[in-house]
């Protein structure tokens, strides 16, 4: 990307200005509709992995732009909210896509501007501007700069001095006095950045919280750089976050907005012991700041110490009645006092001030779980916490948690592997383990547990927990070593005292899930363990064709398997999107090959590869079941919009054919993922942008050359992945949907009635595909915990699973890949 600001006289087109987070900027006029996307055929190309292929589009409306994710692997925020549906965008939004972050800016306001625009990231949460040098400050802004300092002094003496009389103000009591508490400790002093060590675990309590605070400072350059670090700290990337802002500190001795950060970032990271020096010096720089007392209550809150947690919230509550962030560390400090009421009533009063702070949904939901047992309305707060910040892990883990508690625990499995994916974490290994131990798979528990203490875990439960399995496999000698580690930590801890009984011959091997003071004593009713899950639908036969993510390529192999699970076998590597032929003979491909990216053909056992396709952007191809005819999606043409089209022979000598897109009167057809009918139609994803609103889901066009038909099906353009059943007079189409909030399987019939949802679990189910004979259907999920391809009747009923993917699963664009089953 270059780094290009264009000045002067705006376009005469709304525009994207694009700043990636190092530098560079650049403008991306608005005419029609732009694809954004690691891909080579986006108009606006982002070379990031964070970013999916074909990742999100800004679509015209009439006279307005909208944008809407194309089921991107991490997702579009704008405004740090991720897009669920089509969104109109506004003057001035703040769009980020991996790393970039793009402001949608309108001509109008930057002529009477007269000046370039600034990404100004929104509320609460902060994004990084890329930093600028400020030079050297004149006369102007030092004398301004000393006559703030004053301002700010004289505040805080008469602040003070109002606060000192209230019963409620620390060292009115005798428990705690602000000055005492704060180390003088010079520049040089400064420990380094502790955000690089592997914490232990501490049990990853349910009451931890993060806050990413946007000081109020008035250095540009400061502010842009504490800017930096807490959209680096939302993202999970701590150890990047406390080296801006150990330099802060370094640059800036006198200033508590880093110390504050980083306070936060240590807390974060599991590091309260050094996070209270932090924000103790935050305090000792700033008597007066609202946010430094804040972060103080929430160190002395992880410390154990929920004395001076109270009372330092209630002195950041004194500050600043009206801020968010102290009001939700009031109710967590009430909260874990017992103090339930006065919990919901702080909670409550942080989301009126604001509805959008991540921290007050989460301390809301865990009200809910702890006040009201209501885990149905705790989970929904805690997912829209995370919905609010979607690349923090903690967000991700402590929804596991919830769930674990619970009871959901495949849910529970699926939110932690989200937060490792996000930031592997030996707290988040351990409970990953228990909620596997829980389901009685203690081959995964055993793994997950082996990871945690491997990466620094030294907890009872972690302990305790490898104690039981190791002991329930009779392999007691390690059993023993992980059990006395535990009882030396806790001498109570039941499930390390079960296991040195069973080690004894005290006590058989449980048959039942062994319990502890915080594991449930059996797996709750209505959650199957591994050996009671439901038997396949009867009468499967045939063979199906999948894609698995190479780890050390970075790229995916096709296989071809036998529907009991047996016969597996690599057919090609770096080849995707495999579509078995109606009689089992050929695979058509999508290369992935370097020079040969094109669409593919090959005999099951990997041989006879010829390349039938022109174009790289070819992809998503599919058989007709009546001939030798291949359907495709692509981004061939100019406007690197995406089309659907068709070969109308497919070249098994190996020449090479472009394919003529279909075309339903006004234009050629705007879609992709096509998949034909047994009459002979295509149902594709798409839009219709020649009426005013465009119309966007899954449509249904005759495949015929000239003008044809088209007629919607469906008005979601997160409806994707269809699949038609094959036999004639079934006349349904199955497709997977993230419009009730993750990815599930649905089927709605070919005239665009009976609209009907067959899964519903909190795991990703997708890529549905039909056996031969009409009657199941086939689809990837990962609600065990692992990627696999699962299989139920028609009806959504009779749902198990057929095997897992293996390998490296499913990985980046997943919703973009595809199965065939075939004989």
């Amino acid at each position: 990307m270059t780094n290009s600001t264009v000045k002067g006289k705006s376009p005469r087109s709304p525009y994207l200005l694009v700043r990636m987070v190092g530098g560079g900027t650049e403008k991306h006029p608005l005419e029609a509709e732009l694809g954004i996307g690691r891909a080579e055929d986006n108009a606006l190309r982002l070379n990031d992995p964070k970013v999916s292929r074909h990742h999100a589009r800004v679509v015209r409306d009439g006279e307005s732009y909208a944008l809407i994710d194309l089921g991107s692997a991490n997702g579009t925020l704008v405004n740090g909210v991720r897009l669920t549906a089509l969104h109109p965008l506004q003057d001035g939004e703040l769009i980020s896509i991996g790393d970039a972050e793009l402001a949608y800016q309108e001509p109008a306001l930057e002529e009477e501007a007269g000046t370039d625009n600034v990404l100004v990231p929104p509320s609460p949460v902060p994004t990084p501007p890329s930093l600028a040098s400020t030079g050297r400050r004149g006369l102007v802004i030092a004398v301004f700069l000393v006559v703030a300092a004053l301002v700010v002094v004289i505040a805080g003496v008469a602040i003070f001095n109002l606060m000192k009389d209230s019963p409620d103000f620390p060292g009115q009591d005798g428990q705690i006095s602000p000055t005492p508490e704060v180390e003088a400790v010079s520049p040089t002093e400064r420990p380094q950045s502790e955000a690089a060590k592997t914490p232990s675990s501490t049990g990853a309590p349910s009451t931890r919280v993060v806050s990413a605070v946007t000081p109020d400072v008035t250095d540009p350059e400061v502010e842009g750089l504490l800017l930096q670090a807490g959209a680096l700290t939302l993202r999970s990337k701590l150890e990047e976050a406390a080296i801006i802002y150990e330099e802060l500190a370094r640059q800036a001795p006198d200033d508590a907005a880093p110390e504050v950060g980083w306070a936060w970032a240590l807390i974060l990271d599991d590091e309260p012991d050094q996070a209270l020096v932090h924000a103790r010096r935050a305090v000792g720089l700033d008597s007066t700041s609202a946010d430094a007392a804040t972060v103080l209550a929430r160190a002395y809150l992880e410390e154990g110490d929920n004395t001076s947690a109270l009372a330092w919230a209630k002195v950041a509550v004194q500050l600043d009645a009206e801020n968010p962030e102290a009001l939700a560390v009031l109710a967590e400090v009430y909260m874990s006092q017992a103090r339930l009421e006065d919990a919901a009533d702080a909670a409550d009063l942080a989301l009126v001030h604001d509805s959008q702070n991540a921290n007050a949904h989460r301390i809301r939901g865990w009200l809910y779980q702890v006040a009201d047992n209501d885990p149905g309305r705790a989970a929904s707060e805690l997912q829209s916490a995370a919905g609010l910040q979607p690349e923090l892990w903690l967000r991700r883990h402590e929804l596991g948690l919830l769930l674990l508690e619970a009871g959901e625990y495949p849910a529970a499995i699926l939110a932690f592997q989200d937060a490792l994916d996000m930031r592997p974490k030996a707290a988040t290994y351990t409970a990953i383990g228990k909620a596997f131990y829980l389901l009685g798979q203690n081959d995964q528990a055993q793994s997950s547990l082996q990871q945690a203490i491997s990466v620094g875990a030294h907890d009872v439960q972690s302990y305790a927990l490898t104690a039981a399995i190791l002991a329930s496999q009779g392999q007691c000698d390690e059993a023993m070593t992980y059990a006395e580690q535990a009882l030396a930590l806790d001498a109570r801890a039941s499930l390390a005292l079960d296991a040195r009984e069973v080690c004894k011959g005290d006590r058989p091997p449980p048959t039942t899930v062994a319990s502890s003071s915080a594991v449930p004593n059996s797996t709750p009713q209505g959650t199957p363990s591994a050996s009671e899950l439901p038997a396949p639908p009867p009468s499967l036969s045939g063979r199906i064709v999948f894609p698995v993510w190479n780890r050390e390529r970075g790229k995916y192999d096709t296989y071809l398997i036998n529907v009991d699970g047996s016969g597996r076998q690599l057919v090609v590597e770096e080849m995707h999107q495999p579509s078995l032929s109606p009689d089992g003979k050929w695979l058509a491909l999508n290369g992935e090959r370097h020079e040969q990216m094109n669409l593919f053909i090959v005999r099951p056992d990997g041989g006879g590869l010829k390349e039938i396709s022109k174009h790289i952007e070819d992809n998503l191809p599919t058989w007709s079941p009546r001939d030798s005819r291949l359907a495709f999606s692509s981004t061939m043409h100019g406007d690197k919009q995406s089309r659907v089209y068709v070969m109308d022979k497919v070249p098994f000598e190996g020449r090479q054919q472009e394919g003529r897109p279909l075309n339903f009167g006004p234009d050629d057809v705007r879609g992709d993922s096509p998949a034909w009918t047994p009459d002979d139609r295509i149902v594709y994803r798409g839009c219709d942008s020649t009426v005013e609103p465009a119309r966007c889901g899954l449509f249904i066009i005759p495949s015929g050359k000239g003008a044809q038909p088209a007629t919607q099906l469906t008005e979601r353009l997160e409806d994707a992945a269809p699949a038609v059943s094959p036999l004639p007079a079934d006349g349904r189409v199955a497709f997977m949907s993230s419009r009730d909030g993750n990815w599930e399987i649905y089927v709605i019939n070919t005239d665009g009635t009976g609209l009907k949802r067959l899964t519903k679990d909190a795991a990703h189910d997708g890529l549905p595909v039909w056996s031969p004979d009409g009657k199941s259907l086939a689809f990837v999920s990962n609600q065990s915990g692992a990627w696999a391809v699962w299989v139920m009747s028609s009806d959504g009923s009779n749902r198990s699973k057929l095997f897992d993917i293996g390998g490296g699963g499913l990985a980046f664009e997943w919703q973009n890949e595809q199965i065939g089953w075939g004989p």
